[in-house]
């Protein structure tokens, strides 16, 4: 099979054949129809990941396809089942096979093609959890959102929404009316201070960080929460002293969460969006283009 390889830490990738993975029996082969570019991929590309993967390898986390075979203990999917799902640092999506583990995979939404379904895993798997387990914001709240625009923030935005919550989003000038469209309830440019705008909110996401830790602290009412995705854990001396609470991020796969938002989007409530496709050999363009477009939404490798 066809598969992109990462053959040394920091350097092009290689459209290579190499053999088809079988799966194991808590494991589903997936036909690769798409799999779309993660922040994660060119950090692992970039050789961030060295403690935890080895080259040469085959990159990518996030895809959408069909079932060709399940092991002997999967229960929740059948082959020729349309699905998606995510396997960071697994056998690699960038692929025309992948394997996966059972709680890494479930049925695609309905109401996407395959293209649009690659987007959704592990932007969903942060959103959600920042969200609703990490948060816990409830209806009636307000949460302020740092990169709003983003495919994490993006999410979050219509998660929150959906929920009741009074969004305040920041992200830069260009993606002002992207975010609109999803509903946001106040639009604040990252070339304005945000301090100026927002007093004691209930919770702040930050999706950008450098000196947001410190400055959302000032706009969190007491018992506020912090999380940001750019750490796994952060100082605590700060937030005690203030009376919130402040947490990093690490989003893992799940496939209960995106049971659920296969239903939020095929009832309506989120919207996903493809940046730009590019067929699987031209993965070097489009992880460049990646680093360089401002455009809302995730580039897309087409395998089929």
């Amino acid at each position: 099979m066809k598969a992109v390889r990462l053959n040394e830490w920091g350097k092009e990738l290689a459209l290579e054949n190499i053999p088809r993975p079988e799966p194991k029996e808590d494991e589903v082969l997936v036909r690769v129809h798409a799999a779309s570019i993660n922040p994660f991929d060119a950090a692992v590309q970039a050789g961030y990941m060295q403690s935890m993967a080895k080259t040469p390898m085959t990159l990518g986390s996030d895809f959408a396809g069909e079932v060709v075979k399940v092991g002997s203990k999967i229960t929740h999917l059948k082959p020729g089942d349309a699905v998606y799902g995510l396997s960071p640092l697994g056998t690699g999506a960038f692929a025309e096979y992948t394997t996966v583990k059972a709680h890494e995979v479930t049925h695609k939404p309905k109401s996407l093609d395959y293209a649009n379904s690659a987007v959704v895993p592990l932007p969903s798997m942060a959103a959600w959890k920042s969200l609703f387990e990490l948060l816990q914001v409830k209806s009636g709240e307000r949460l302020l959102i740092h990169g709003a625009a983003g495919n994490v923030g993006g999410l979050a935005v219509q998660l929150a929404k959906a929920d009741g919550v009074f969004v305040y989003g920041m992200d830069i000038p260009e993606k002002a009316q992207h975010i609109r469209k999803l509903g946001i309830d106040q639009f604040i440019s990252n070339q304005d201070r945000f301090e100026d705008v927002v007093k004691d909110v209930d919770a702040v996401l930050d999706l950008v960080g450098g000196d947001l830790m410190e400055r959302s602290y000032n706009v969190l009412k007491p018992g506020g929460r912090y999380v940001t995705s750019l750490l796994q854990e952060t100082p605590q001396e700060e937030p005690k002293r203030r009376g919130i609470r402040s947490m990093g991020l690490a989003a893992w796969p799940n496939a209960d969460i995106l049971e659920k938002m296969a239903e939020r989007i095929d009832s309506g409530k989120i919207q996903v969006f493809v940046n730009r496709t590019f067929p699987l050999e031209e993965v070097n363009a489009a992880m460049a283009y990646r680093m360089e477009t401002r455009a809302p939404g995730k580039v897309v490798l087409a395998v089929i």
